[in-house]
């Protein structure tokens, strides 16, 4: 089986082509995953990018180190939510909803591949 790295391997979204499953790893390890703007983007792009793949049939999203994702990174939001509700909405909550939805109405299968900790966001992404 051909594996083909697609970026970089200190993004936040590792990138892997196996025959015709993509192989999408949360690489945030040392914050267990937890989703952040930028990884919500690079889940967003990557999954605009697959959708008019045809050689790509599959996808299947995990998690590097020991959790799958420990959900919203909190920290990270902090900002947004203290500047107020519209703040909190449209840089915390409107992107991690997106990204379910996008999940939700995707054409092909994804598969979580969930190896450990999923909580909050994380569990989202399972569903």
């Amino acid at each position: 089986m051909n594996t083909e790295p697609v970026h970089e391997p200190m993004s936040s979204l590792q990138r892997e082509i196996h025959g015709a499953v993509e192989l999408l790893t949360l690489n945030r390890a040392a914050k267990l995953n937890a989703l952040n703007a930028e990884l919500l983007a690079a889940l967003m792009r990557a999954l605009d990018e697959l959708e008019l793949n045809s050689a790509v049939r599959v996808v299947v999203i995990t998690g590097a180190g020991r959790a799958f994702s420990a959900g919203a990174d909190i920290a990270g939001f902090r900002r947004h939510m203290e500047a107020g509700p519209r703040e909190a909405v449209v840089h915390f909550m409107r992107p991690g909803h997106q990204l379910t939805r996008r999940i939700e109405s995707f054409a092909k299968p994804i598969i979580a591949a969930v190896n450990g900790l999923a909580c909050g966001g994380g569990c989202e992404l399972v569903e």
